[in-house]
């Protein structure tokens, strides 16, 4: 009975210490998210303005543009487009 015992011992610890085979790894699953939008609003822009940037913040809308040599920061009115302030960024820097 000992020598059933250890072999039994023996055995099971040889198959968990010599023939592991590394965790099978798994993939986590993706599943695609579908959104769904609708316009409320349209407001006019500057077609010439290459927006790099927004921030809408208290109440203004602040917009940087970019162009190699015409990049500037706007304060932009909303509702009209309009630039109500504007700092032109030099364009060696």
């Amino acid at each position: 009975m000992r020598i059933l015992a250890a072999a039994l011992i023996a055995s099971a610890a040889a198959s968990a210490c010599g023939s592991s085979t590394p965790p099978a790894t798994s993939t986590p699953a993706t599943s695609e998210i579908r959104l769904e939008l609708e316009v409320v609003a349209t407001y006019p822009h500057d077609p010439a303005a290459f927006t790099q940037g927004l921030v809408w913040s208290h109440g203004k809308l602040f917009e940087s543009t970019g162009m190699y040599g015409r990049s500037s920061l706007r304060e932009v009115e909303l509702e009209s487009g309009r630039v109500l302030k504007r700092i032109d960024l030099d364009a060696a820097q």
